[in-house]
């Protein structure tokens, strides 16, 4: 169960109880982290596939393909149309790289993914799901129309999805799951993409009455889901994911980046995402334009030139990247009671995600069930990448396609010895900008070959 932007510091005995017993029950991690850029159309690949946004194919929500013409085509992936003309487009995939649901069908099993949200966001899980005769259960993905017809016809009318919270449209998601989806379909992986509290928190804030009864929303569909399991007997047999794709930041500031890149740019465009934009030019003087605007933080190029740091640092190297990405720039401020603000893209929203700021990259991650530790509470870093591989290690699967991520071996009951040893290294690059000095900073927790990015920073 995703839980769509649920910062991990929001959880609490009183807010989540479901999930706050559910983490004694099993592992909590102090030190989880999301992919960069924190959006959840990157998020989404890597929870599904174990890789980094490069690797996976889908670097953001919102991003451009050049043709062979040079023409620059814009393309959202929270649509599921819009993802399907991406693969037209370039002639390969939507995901790059197999997805935890691609094993579960090589091995004879069934998925099933329910989302409440994008509908890309639920069609990232399982893009093949046609072809592996699975389903998706969201609205407004076009291939399963005849599919949610049945639906709407046994549970009746969608709700409203644009309420605050979204109350009774995730509780009718969760009705599908708890009353068709585990007694009668019965998948082996069963992924369920929870809108709240992301949707209300966006329009209200981590700090509103709203955004408190969402939270409550979701624990008490996650509280159906695992009575479900338990009134069907599965519930011993069953491992259990709740994690979120990113935390978020309160917008304090709002920048219009493409607007002004367009003014000092040569030839391009850039595409906005939440806290961090995706520039596509070939100017020469492409940093140095960036870096007129003190809303820039860390920028990442495809050769890491003029101070900035390689995409492939990151994980966003990859045939669809951008030529450069930057992060909006973020502070430690707080804001009734909630830390974390940033700089944010020219709208309404009260939070946001996307930047390279701590508050962003900090998710949720508990396991429980009965191949994991019961009780414990890990600082070893891991991240949303690690879940394709743990899970595939536990359901026997084959290996698929390579993945970036670890199997978390320590939070297995059958780990021996003591917790894994990790480090925090730091990377910096000077550049000049705006008359001054500067350093560009980011960081890893590193554990043995894999690492973490946890955030970055200009001084």
């Amino acid at each position: 169960m995703v839980w769509d932007g649920l910062r991990p510091d929001l959880v609490s005995p009183e807010a989540t109880p479901n999930l706050w017993q559910l983490a004694e029950q099993g592992v909590w991690f102090d030190r989880s982290y999301a992919v960069y850029p924190t959006l959840t159309r990157a998020n989404s690949p890597a929870i599904s596939t174990g890789c980094r946004p490069g690797a996976a194919g889908v670097p953001g929500n919102t991003f451009l393909l050049r043709g062979t013409d040079g023409s620059l085509t814009s393309h959202s992936s929270g649509d599921v149309r819009s993802l399907e003309r991406l693969a037209e487009a370039d002639g390969q995939p939507v995901l790059l790289v197999d997805t935890l649901a691609d094993r579960v069908h090589a091995a004879g099993q069934k998925s099933v993914v329910v989302g409440s949200g994008s509908p890309g966001s639920a069609w990232l899980q399982h893009p093949r799901a046609i072809e592996a005769e699975d389903a998706v259960i969201a609205d407004g993905v076009s291939a399963m129309k005849p599919f949610m017809q049945a639906v709407r016809a046994r549970f009746g009318p969608l709700p409203r999805r644009d309420a605050l919270p979204a109350t009774q449209w995730t509780r009718y998601f969760t009705r599908i799951i708890t009353e068709f989806v585990l007694p009668e379909l019965t998948p082996t992986l069963l992924v369920f993409w929870h809108t709240d509290p992301d949707h209300t928190s966006h329009a209200r804030g981590y700090f509103a009455a709203e955004t408190v009864q969402s939270l409550r929303d979701a624990d008490a569909n996650l509280g159906a889901i695992l009575s479900a399991y338990e009134r069907l007997g599965m519930r011993e047999a069953t491992a259990f994911v709740v994690t979120s794709d990113h935390g978020g930041s309160t917008v304090t500031r709002r920048a219009r980046a493409a607007q002004d890149l367009a003014r000092v740019l040569r030839e391009g465009a850039a595409a906005e995402n939440g806290g961090s934009v995706f520039v596509y030019s070939s100017d020469a003087e492409l940093v140095s334009a960036i870096r007129r605007f003190d809303y820039v933080g860390p920028i990442f190029t495809s050769n890491g030139r003029d101070g900035t740091f390689p995409l492939s640092m990151v994980g966003l190297s990859g045939p669809r990247a951008p030529d450069a990405v930057f992060s909006f720039t973020w502070s430690a401020e707080m804001v009734r009671g909630i830390v974390g603000t940033a700089t944010g893209a020219e709208s309404k929203l009260v939070m946001d995600h996307g930047s390279i700021s701590p508050y962003d990259l900090r998710n949720t991650l508990v396991l429980q069930g009965p191949d994991f530790r019961s009780g414990w509470r890990s600082r070893v870093p891991v991240g949303n990448i690690d879940i394709c591989p743990t899970l595939t290690h536990l359901l026997g699967l084959g290996p698929g396609s390579s993945m970036e991520g670890r199997v978390l071996w320590e939070a297995l009951k059958t780990w021996q010895g003591a917790d894994p040893e990790w480090t925090t290294t730091e990377e910096a690059q000077p550049y000049s900008a705006r008359g001054r000095a500067w350093q560009q900073r980011i960081w890893f927790d590193h554990v043995g070959e894999f690492q973490y990015l946890t955030h970055g920073t200009i001084e």
